[in-house]
């Protein structure tokens, strides 16, 4: 599945430190070196998952250059510090079997700890949908949310926010494969109005077939809850895919066999991108003016 960048720019950081309060943020304390062992991650930190190769190329940097932007943490008590951005950084840091990493002090409230937390995620590497979500819906709970006030806080759409944290009441094992990015947003949206049985049914659709998300969209309209209709899907053929395949790299465009057993006929549909791409099509094969 293909990723979509996400991203605030500097908005995240504008939005922050332009609390109503000016009490909330004091100013920021002189960076120093900090005993990673007494640094706990924040609660609020939405992301789960770290792309692994993503980390090992940061280790690496580390490794040679040293951690170049210092992390991010707040007082938890005399000795202690909780993390409120920068936890690949600190990841790293571990691995390489670092004492210290630099950091940068500040005095920041529980919510806009939060806030710089998701903020910070989104901006500098993208969550996933679920992740976003969540960090959304517990700031919401947390600290009393509205999906407006969470708008202007985040810089999202008020729309945008509530198609994140619907996805959060599909069913589980849904919620689990768009955290794993087997199915795209677009593919659990589609599946919103369905029963939880149907949106499972067909999320595993979505990958055994390779739907895209207009595919999942027909499929939804045209058999809805019922799961039991006799739908037409089936994994293809392996010689009809090798032949697909052959005629892909022959005329350069996509092209799809799909073949009924039962009537034994079928259709091939070639696809084009634009009128040029079809000219050259047609002179492949054999066409003249």
């Amino acid at each position: 599945m293909t990723k979509k960048k996400r991203g605030l720019g500097n908005k995240g950081v504008e939005v922050l430190l332009s609390s109503s309060n000016p009490n909330k943020i004091s100013t920021i304390e002189t960076s120093l070196s900090i005993d990673v062992s007494s640094i706990k991650v924040s609660p609020y930190q939405p992301r789960v998952k770290f792309d692994e190769d993503n980390l090992k190329s940061l280790i690496e940097s580390i490794r040679e250059q040293g951690v170049i932007q210092p992390i991010l943490v707040r007082k938890s008590s005399k000795d202690k510090f909780e993390l409120i951005a920068g936890e690949r950084r600190l990841r790293a840091v571990k691995i390489l079997g670092k004492k210290q990493i630099p950091a940068v002090i500040k005095s920041i409230t529980d919510e806009s700890a939060a806030i710089f937390s998701l903020l910070e995620n989104v901006q500098r590497e993208d969550l996933n949908p679920v992740e976003e979500a969540m960090g959304l819906q517990r700031l919401m709970k947390d600290f009393k949310f509205t999906q407006e006030r969470l708008a202007k806080k985040t810089g999202k759409s008020r729309s945008h926010i509530a198609n994140l944290i619907r996805l959060l009441s599909l069913d589980e094992h849904v919620v689990k494969m768009l955290s794993e990015k087997k199915i795209d947003m677009g593919h659990a949206r589609a599946l919103l109005s369905l029963t939880p049985s149907s949106q499972k049914f067909y999320a595993n659709k979505v990958v055994s077939l390779g739907l895209s998300v207009r595919d999942i969209e027909k499929l939804v309209m045209e058999n809805g809850n019922s799961e039991n209709n006799k739908i037409s899907l089936k994994k293809k053929d392996m010689q009809i895919v090798k032949v697909e395949n052959e005629l892909k790299e022959k005329l350069g465009v996509p092209v799809d066999i799909r073949h009924s057993d039962l009537k034994k006929n079928g259709k091939i549909v070639i696809k084009y991108s634009n009128l040029e791409v079809l000219d050259g099509l047609l002179k492949k094969l054999g066409y003249k003016k």
